[in-house]
């Protein structure tokens, strides 16, 4: 499972880079209007007591000019396995809201998101006691969205939150 996503995530990485030489000619999108876009990631993540978690998440969005500037609002998923011997395993959905730098036109450059949702922790295989019906999960992310010609784009972020410490990932994505 762990190859398979790092190894997604990597040729759709090639992809972006191949279509930017393709897409240096076509405009960008009229931000007046929203848009969407998909973005699978991989990142690091800490959890507690527990040794660093390797997550693969997918995040739908939408983005558009606002009146504070451009904006994007969706939804993400992220399922973390622990990278050393643990059985703690960790489903994280949540919405986000995300601003981009206020003087930008366009949804790239630096972003700041919040992100409100819930986590399922799951020991030896069952959902504990505690976090049968979901935890809270409660953070915020900032990251870099770097455009690769009109359609695609690369984005490092870190975020800190609850229940985790912290994490550190790559999304790639596509606007549609």
């Amino acid at each position: 499972m762990r190859k398979i996503a790092v190894t997604a995530v990597i040729l759709i990485s090639a992809a972006c880079l191949y279509a930017q030489e393709n897409q240096r000619d076509i405009s960008y999108h009229d931000m007046s209007r929203p848009f969407f876009f998909a973005a699978p990631s991989v990142e690091a993540v800490w959890y507690g007591r527990t040794p660093p978690s390797i997550g693969y998440g997918f995040a739908l969005g939408s983005e558009g000019n606002v009146f504070i500037g451009t904006a994007s609002i969706g939804l993400k998923g992220i399922y973390a396995v622990p990278l050393a011997e643990d059985d703690l395993t960790t489903l994280e959905v949540t919405i986000f809201f995300r601003i981009y730098m206020p003087w930008a036109d366009t949804a790239d450059g630096f972003f700041a998101q919040l992100t409100y949702g819930f986590a399922l922790f799951s020991w030896d295989g069952r959902i504990q006691l505690l976090a049968e019906s979901g935890m809270i999960s409660l953070g915020v992310t900032a990251g870099w969205r770097f455009p690769l010609g009109s359609r695609f784009f690369i984005e490092p972020y870190i975020r800190a939150g609850y229940p985790y410490y912290g994490g550190a990932g790559l999304s790639t994505g596509i606007r549609f």
